[in-house]
Formats: C-alpha cells, sequence, structure tokens
C-alpha cells in the first residue's frame, strides 16, 4: 500500500460535502478556514498552507487541524486533492495579456469572488433572502463602517422594485423604528443587515434583537463571518480577500444587485410600474 502513499485517498468533492455539513460543529477558529475554502474553491489551486492561513487570519497549525478532523492527512494532501481536481482546468491560470502583471493575480480571485455569488443564486439561501425580501409588508436596511454606502445605495435600488423599504442607523436613530407595537408589526417585516471583516460590535445584537422581535433576517457578509449562520434566516457569503489594498466589495454589491433583481422578477408588473413611475416623477423635476 505504500506506493499509494502520496494519493489522497478520499476525493476533493467528498472532502468538501464533509466541510460544509461539519461548519455548524466547528471550533470557531476552524470554522473560519472552512468557511473561506467553501467559499473560495476556484482559487485554491493557487494557494499552500501558509498562504491559505495568512489570508484568513489563523495559524497554519488550524489549517492543518481542520483538515486532519475531515480525515484529509493534513495540506499535502489537500494540495495533491486539488492537483487531480484541477488538472484539466487550464483556465485557472489564464488570464487576458493586456491586464497588467500587478493585476494578473487579482483578477482571477475578483473572477472566482463573482462566481461564487453565482454559485449562490441556485441555493436554499438565495432563495429564502428572495423570498423574505418579496414578502415582508417592510425591509429595514442596516451597514456598518466601510459598507454603510453599499448598505444605503441598496435601500435605494430596492425601493424601485418594491416600497416600505427604510435604511436605519442604530447610533442616529437608536432604533426608535421598532418602537411601535413590535408583536403586530415586527413578523411582517424583515432586516438586511450588510457587514464585513472587523464586524461591528453592534452587528450579532441587531441580528439577536430583530429575532426576538418575530423579524426575519438576511444577512449579506464576507467569507470570514460565521456567526451569522446560527442567527439569521438567510446568510450570503461574498469573497473579499482578492489581493487588493482593502478587501474587495466587488462581490457584496453583485449580491446586493441580483437580490434586487430577484424582488422585481417575483413582481415583475409592480415593479415595472414602480420604474415607469418613477422614471416620470424625475424628469419632471428635471433630475436627469
Amino acid at each position: 500500500m505504500s506506493g499509494f502513499s502520496s494519493y489522497p485517498q478520499q476525493g476533493y468533492e467528498a472532502l468538501i460535502q464533509k466541510m460544509a455539513s461539519s461548519l455548524q460543529q466547528l471550533p470557531r477558529q476552524e470554522a473560519r478556514v472552512a468557511q473561506y475554502i467553501l467559499l473560495n474553491q476556484k482559487g485554491l489551486a493557487l494557494e499552500n498552507g501558509k498562504t491559505l492561513a495568512r489570508k484568513i487570519g489563523v495559524s497554519e497549525v488550524t489549517v492543518g487541524r481542520l483538515l486532519r478532523r475531515l480525515g484529509c492527512d493534513g495540506t499535502k494532501e489537500f494540495k495533491e486533492m486539488l492537483r487531480q481536481q484541477y488538472a484539466e482546468n487550464s483556465s485557472l491560470s489564464q488570464t487576458p495579456p493586456d491586464i497588467p502583471h500587478r493585476y494578473q493575480k487579482i483578477v482571477r480571485a475578483e473572477v472566482s469572488a463573482l462566481n461564487t455569488i453565482f454559485r449562490q443564486t441556485g441555493t436554499e439561501q438565495w432563495a429564502q433572502a428572495a423570498r423574505i425580501l418579496s414578502e415582508a409588508q417592510r425591509v429595514f436596511v442596516t451597514g456598518f463602517q466601510s459598507v454603510r454606502g453599499i448598505a444605503e445605495d441598496f435601500v435605494r435600488r430596492l425601493s424601485l422594485a418594491r416600497g416600505a423599504v427604510t435604511y436605519f442607523s442604530a447610533h442616529d436613530n437608536m432604533l426608535a423604528e421598532w418602537t411601535d407595537s413590535p408583536d403586530r408589526l415586527a413578523v411582517k417585516s424583515c432586516l438586511v443587515l450588510v457587514d464585513v471583516v472587523p464586524y461591528a460590535r453592534e452587528s450579532a445584537e441587531i441580528v439577536t434583537l430583530a429575532k426576538e422581535q418575530g423579524r426575519q433576517c438576511i444577512v449579506i457578509t464576507d467569507e470570514f463571518c460565521h456567526w451569522a449562520q446560527g442567527l439569521a434566516d438567510a446568510v450570503i457569503h461574498a469573497p473579499s480577500r482578492t489581493g487588493l489594498f482593502l478587501e474587495s466589495t466587488t462581490g457584496i454589491a453583485l449580491a446586493l444587485g441580483l437580490l434586487v433583481d430577484a424582488v422585481a422578477q417575483a413582481r415583475p408588473q409592480a415593479s415595472q410600474q414602480r420604474l415607469h413611475t418613477w422614471k416620470t416623477q424625475s424628469r419632471r423635476l428635471k433630475i436627469f
């Protein structure tokens, strides 16, 4: 049997399935590693244990511990799994020749992030998020730190597809929007929270409060967030580590845009009428 010792004893797909099913039971640091691997599979062929650990912000020992927990003999065997998985996929190393060398690896990572978002549109989590946004009588949206602007933009775009969409800030209004008959109104509303590393101190607490009041919750976040899975009704993960100076928000922007489209598709006639009315009013005010 020694002649086969350098080959994986289980397949890559089996390992990934085991990783996904075990995510909620993993220790915190190992869960971060698993979450990153699950959401960045297209770019893993370019990584090793050391670079993977550095990107995730954990020790290389943690990466190896997770893999061994799932039946893989450390990072060497995982690398061999990846080599076999992508042996026939030469597109990983192909980028347009006119892109500067500085961005060759980044463009592959950005494209991989977009693919990750589109793949999630076929999942139950995505269907749940789209259903909640379409059926809620009122939608509250909040975002923190560097992604607050993206959250506010989402409110404006979603408001063209459906009514009763509000941006609220826990710091500005102290959640005054949630003080009116919560037992009667909350069950008909939902919260969309957008947040990335370093997560705002209030994020998990606001989701918890919303759930206690009977509101449904959607969290749009990055690949490192594992706390939202146990709290929110739907979680969309957008890869952010693509090699830029600051984390990329390309994936989050795409996810939010696709959710607006999903809401519009749920009630196409109503959404088209809202869009027509908006254009008519904008022309009257000579905004455009």
